[in-house]
Formats: C-alpha cells, sequence, structure tokens
C-alpha cells in the first residue's frame, strides 16, 4: 500500500506540474503580441566532480545496548543485607551486586557437615567389624579343613594298617590249618606207638596255635570292617564330626561376605544421603552469591537493604561497550535487505557523523523479532540469543550492530539509519535533472562555457549508471571534471518580449527539461526527496 501511495503521488504531482506548464506556455507566447513581461525559469551552473554514490534504504530506530541481562537469584525469604551498586554504576564480570544474611544458611553447611563425618564414621566401623566377621569366618573354615584333612589321613593309615594286620593273621591262620593237616596226615600213618605219641603231642600244639591264628584273623577282620564303616557313614571324617565342622564353618564365610556386601551398601547410601545435605547447604550459599553476568552498566536495581527478598528481578545490567540499533523495514524493502549489509548511521547528538553499522538479523515474518537480551540467576549465567514472536505489525525487523567506538553514544537516542543497497566510488555524478534526451534519444547533459552563462551550451553524450534517490552516475570519453553542468531550479526572472527573443524559443523546445520536480513520492522508508521528473523532448535548457 505504500509503495501505491507513492506512486499515485508521483502521478498527481506529475499532472500538477504539466498544469502548470501548459499555463506557463500559454502566458509565455501571449506575451510575444504583447509588451508585456514573462516569467521564465532560471537555470544554473554545477561544477562536475567525482564522487561517493550510494543507494539506500532508510529507516529509523532506539539505540540499544548490544547486551542486557537480568540478575535473579533462586531464594526466598532472604535479609538483603547490603546492595552494593546504584543505577549507573560500572561493574565488571564476576563483580558481587548485593549480600544476604547469610547465618542460618551457615548454621545449615556446618551441621550437614558434621553429620556427614559422624555418618562416615559409623559406615567404616560397620564395615571394619563386618570385615573382621568375614576373616574370622575364613580362619574357622580353613581350620576345620585342616582338622578334616588331618584325621582323614589319619583314618587312612589305620585303615591301611588293618588291612595288613588280616592279612598277616590271615596268612598265619592259613598257615596253621597247614600245619594241622599235615600233623593229622602224619599220626594216621604212624607205625609205633613212641611216635604217635609225638605226633599228638606236635598236633595239640598246632590246634592251639591254629585257635590263636583264627582268633587274631577274627580280630583283624573286626578292626578293619569298622574303620570301612565308620568313613563310609561320616563322608571321609572321623563320626561325621570333621564333616559337619567344614560345613557349619563354610556356612559361616558366606554369611560373613553377605553382611560385609551389606554393611558398604548401606555405608555408601547413608554417605551419600549426608553429602547431598552437604551439597544443598552449599548451593543455598551459593545462590546468596549475586554477582554480574555481564561487564557493563547497571541500568535498574529492585532491592533495598534490610528488605526480604522472595524472588524476582534484583538488577538489569547493559553491556554498553557496543551497541545495537533495531528497527524496521516495510515489505516494498525488505527483499532487498539481508544479514551482512553495511549501514550508515546518524545521529544528533553526533553531530550527524557517520557511524558504521552492519545488519546482523533480518525477521522472516513481520510478527518474528530478535532476542538477544537474557537473564541471568545467582550464578551468574548468560542468556542466549534466538527468535521470538511478536504482534508487530509496522513491517519486519531487522537487527543492525554498531561497529565503529564513538563516545558520545548513549542508550534511547534516536539513529537513522541508511541501509547500504549498491555503492559507486570516484564516479562522476550529476542531478536527475541534469540529463536530458537528444534527438536520437540519447542522453545527455548541456555543458556551459562558464558558469554564469547558461546561454552559451554544448550538448555531451553520457551513459547512465547507478542511481541514487538524487544523483545517477554518468561516464563518457568528454566528461572532465570542472565542466559547468546546466540545472534548472524553482527560481524565476521577468523576461520582456523584446528582450531575448532569440533565446525564448529554448524555453521548452520540444517538450524540454521542465526543471527539479520530484516524482518520486519521497525516498524510500521516507527519507525525502528524490528524482528530478523529466518532460521529454530533446531540445535545449531554458534560457536564463
Amino acid at each position: 500500500m505504500k509503495a501505491i501511495r507513492r506512486h499515485l503521488k508521483g502521478i498527481i504531482v506529475f499532472l500538477v506540474v504539466i498544469a502548470g506548464a501548459a499555463v506557463g506556455l500559454t502566458v509565455f507566447f501571449k506575451s510575444k503580441g504583447t509588451d508585456t513581461e514573462a516569467k521564465v525559469v532560471k537555470q544554473n551552473t554545477i561544477s562536475l566532480g567525482k564522487q561517493t554514490l550510494t543507494k539506500s534504504i532508510s529507516a529509523t530506530g532506539t539505540i540499544e545496548s548490544n547486551a542486557s541481562k537480568t540478575v535473579s537469584a533462586n531464594l526466598n525469604n532472604m535479609t538483603v543485607k547490603k546492595v552494593k551498586v546504584q543505577v549507573g554504576d560500572t561493574v565488571k564480570k564476576g563483580q558481587a551486586l548485593v549480600t544476604f544474611d547469610k547465618t542460618d544458611l551457615e548454621a545449615a553447611l556446618k551441621e550437614a557437615k558434621e553429620n556427614l563425618a559422624d555418618v562416615k564414621s559409623e559406615a567404616n566401623e560397620s564395615i571394619s567389624d563386618a570385615s573382621e566377621q568375614l576373616s574370622d569366618a575364613k580362619t574357622a573354615y580353613s581350620t576345620a579343613k585342616a582338622q578334616a584333612a588331618k584325621t582323614a589321613a589319619q583314618e587312612k593309615k589305620a585303615k591301611e594298617e588293618a588291612k595288613k594286620a588280616k592279612a598277616a593273621a590271615k596268612k598265619e591262620l592259613q598257615a596253621a590249618k597247614k600245619k594241622v593237616a599235615s600233623l593229622q596226615k602224619k599220626l594216621a600213618k604212624a607205625k609205633n606207638e613212641q611216635e604217635k605219641q609225638q605226633l599228638e603231642q606236635e598236633l595239640s600244639q598246632a590246634n592251639q596255635s591254629l585257635e590263636k591264628a583264627q582268633t587274631n584273623y577274627e580280630n583283624a577282620s573286626s578292626t578293619s570292617t569298622g574303620n570301612t564303616s565308620a568313613t563310609s557313614s561320616s563322608g571321609g571324617s572321623n563320626s561325621g564330626g570333621n564333616g559337619d565342622s567344614v560345613s557349619q564353618a563354610k556356612s559361616s564365610v558366606t554369611s560373613a561376605e553377605k553382611n560385609l556386601k551389606n554393611a558398604k551398601k548401606n555405608a555408601e547410601k547413608s554417605i551419600k544421603e549426608a553429602e547431598k545435605q552437604v551439597e544443598q547447604a552449599e548451593e543455598n550459599l551459593e545462590k546468596c552469591a549475586v554477582t554480574a553476568p555481564i561487564s557493563g552498566i547497571v541500568t535498574a536495581v529492585n532491592v533495598e537493604d534490610g528488605t526480604t527478598y522472595s524472588g524476582g528481578t534484583m538488577f538489569q545490567i547493559d553491556d554498553i561497550s557496543s551497541f545495537k540499533v533495531t528497527t524496521s523495514v516495510d515489505e516494498y524493502d525488505i527483499s532487498d535487505v539481508s544479514v551482512g549489509q553495511k549501514v550508515v548511521i546518524l545521529t544528533e547528538a553526533t553531530d550527524n557523523e557517520e557511524i558504521n553499522g552492519e545488519i546482523t538479523f533480518v525477521a522472516p515474518s513481520t510478527t518474528a523479532t530478535a532476542s538477544v537480551s537474557g537473564s541471568s540467576g545467582s550464578s551468574g549465567g548468560s542468556g542466549s540469543a534466538g527468535m521470538s514472536s511478536s504482534s508487530s505489525s509496522d513491517g519486519y525487523e531487522i537487527v543492525i550492530d554498531i561497529t565503529d567506538q564513538n563516545d558520545k553514544l548513549k542508550m534511547g537516542m534516536t539513529a537513522k539509519c541508511s541501509i547500504i543497497l549498491e555503492q559507486v566510488t570516484d564516479v562522476f555524478a550529476v542531478p536527475y535533472d541534469a540529463i536530458h534526451k537528444d534527438s536520437e534519444r540519447n542522453d545527455v547533459i548541456y555543458v556551459a562555457k562558464s558558469a554564469d552563462d547558461t546561454s552559451d551550451y554544448t550538448e555531451v553524450q553520457v551513459t547512465k549508471g547507478m542511481e541514487s534517490d538524487y544523483y545517477v552516475e554518468i561516464s563518457g570519453d568528454d566528461l572532465e571534471e570542472g565542466m559547468f553542468i546546466v540545472i534548472p531550479t524553482d527560481e524565476t526572472e521577468s523576461k520582456s518580449e523584446n528582450s531575448d527573443k532569440s533565446n525564448s524559443n529554448m524555453m521548452f523546445p520540444g517538450g524540454g527539461n521542465m526543471g527539479g520536480v520530484d516524482m518520486s513520492g519521497g525516498h524510500r522508508n521516507g527519507n525525502g526527496g528524490g528524482r528530478g521528473g523529466n518532460g521529454g523532448g530533446q531540445g535545449g535548457p531554458p534560457s536564463n
């Protein structure tokens, strides 16, 4: 809509100029039949020179700090002991801003540390007792196993001895039986009484030996059978006692190991809980250490000495080491704007000194805004840059970082910004009104021989280059610095009919140049001014 209104304004201005020109022509030509005076447009000259030509978009905004932080603390019902800064103070990052009454918090920390020491002592004692019990159980288990091994060895030896004794008794018994059988055979074959008596006596002694051997064998067999039975019933230990001792000792070791594991687990849990209480108490104290998250100037203080703080913003700090300008560009121009473009900034406070800047943010929509300020807790953490939404409908927001340093800049100042779209340096440039069309529709300028006489001029063909809102770049082989370029002005002077009839026909020959009429509807984004309209036709400049 802004663009349409500008075009409508230009058309209306153009029509008004045409009407005025027609009236002027009528008056002029009517004056040829009388001695009345006619009003004619005066002409001036400018000296042709090289300059820097810029095509730009204008915008107006307010100077802001490049970074802004609000400071708060995650505390409740804390008494403010001393506010250490006031509005206007310069602070450095990490500098203390306020102190609180920390008596209760310090007492809580001391109690938590003492409790942690007690818990650690009890835990170490519990683990030590469990470790000692495990050591005793392992010792008992080792002793039981050693005793069982000793008993088993003894039983094995006794069994082997019993086996040997049985074998010896058996051998003795067999020998006794053989001897008795041999004597009985000899007795049966005895031939005389004397021999029989001798054999009977020997047989009696042999039977006695046999009985003794039989008893010894039976005893040896009984001892061997008893040892085997005892070993079988005890699982390898004497009467089962040693086996039970080893099993009980092993069970004691398992139980002691479990107790030690539980003691360590419980100790770890108790210590962690106590350490957590200490950490919480330390954090509560750390929250009282409210420091500046950035270096800058204090622009807001919302707490006082002796008051109770229960949350909320206490301070605002702005980094004024650099500045930015936040402004907006309408939809007619936003497509020509991009991040990285250079900007020239003017303020009244700096006496219109040109200050350089650079675009760092261009909103993708009319409801998006840059968010570069942040808040900070008592730990001094910084906020982050990002994009947020707003309900703005004034155009597309852009952010311009001011890259030059200037001690006169202050937050809140109005900044007039020219966004550089195109720029050429060291080129010839003239106002739009200085360019005309020759009979072949070529662009030409009128070069006077002197600054005081615009009636004596020559045409010089030029090629137009970059155009700004007021000037246009020209080039050509015949251009030289210092040429007197004829341009129309808004001034007029009276000319009688007979004073200079030879020049009166140069007023608007073939349409002529109509002078510096603003037909552009104003500079983009309201900077004002604009190109002068050309009424067409080749012809020369109006007479002076």
